[in-house]
């Protein structure tokens, strides 16, 4: 009964992230389509990606899940943080049950032979690199000639663990060129529609979470409408996307 309830309610308006997650789902079922034959996803994460790619992909061949780390500490934080608030904190954060990685290595030094994937993935992952002139120089070194370079990337998104940088069309423009790659799609649904609907949504999820006790209650209370309000408003002004606002970029680089 729980869980059905809380299917509902992710698939509602009511949820903060309903329509940043429905966003992002577009956007990268688009530059996902096509993909095939050997993958390797940097920044995995929780790994929860990895076989919901497979599933909606059939002719990926294998698919290696990997991290920097296997981010043991910050999954045990973030799960402390919302098991205090029960079922209702796992959901208002996003967090979801972990699954294993393939292996544990850096995004920017990479264990593999050169031009061994036919597809290097991130999402939202480039964000926490350090040193991005490398990252992208590492992924197009492992994928193979007419490989595919995918990710998605937030633009106006608020700052968050490890947040060194933000990047726009120009920079991608001069990956392709530095890198001898071909910038074959940059794409993004969102708006200052959807940008702003965020924004609200996670300044009052953190509230809550993190705010003074006593405001807790009156804030829970409110959360449901607050979310829709936000959520329905961002989406009718995103019917015609200004990308110049957008939440985020999704990006595929060819390698040439």
């Amino acid at each position: 009964m729980i869980a059905a309830l809380t299917r509902l309610l992710v698939n509602s308006p009511l949820y903060p992230h309903w329509l940043e997650h429905r966003k992002m789902r577009q956007g990268n079922d688009l530059i996902l389509k096509g993909i095939k034959g050997q993958v390797i996803e940097v920044g995995a994460g929780d790994g929860t990606r990895k076989q919901e790619i497979m599933n909606a992909h059939p002719k990926i061949k294998k698919y290696l899940a990997t991290d920097f780390s296997s981010w043991d500490e910050e999954f045990d934080r973030i799960g402390t943080q919302a098991s205090r608030f029960g079922r209702v904190g796992e959901v208002f954060m996003g967090r979801q049950t972990r699954l294993s990685l393939d292996d544990v290595c850096s995004a920017t030094k990479l264990p593999y032979k050169p031009s061994r994937f036919d597809a290097h993935l991130s999402f939202e992952v480039l964000e926490h690199i350090d040193k991005p002139l490398e990252y992208f120089a590492e992924a197009r070194k492992v994928v193979k000639k007419g490989g595919q370079i995918i990710f998605s990337v937030p633009f106006l998104y608020r700052e968050h663990k490890m947040d060194y940088y933000r990047y726009t069309g120009d920079f991608f423009d001069f990956i392709a060129k530095e890198n001898n790659l071909k910038l074959t799609k940059l794409y993004s649904n969102t708006g200052f529609g959807t940008t702003c609907a965020v924004m609200a949504n996670q300044w009052l999820v953190r509230r809550i979470m993190e705010g003074p006790l006593v405001l807790r209650p009156f804030l829970l209370l409110i959360a449901p409408i607050y979310f829709c309000f936000y959520n329905l408003v961002g989406l009718l002004i995103d019917v015609r996307p200004d990308t110049r606002f957008a939440t985020r970029y999704h990006v595929v680089f060819k390698k040439l």
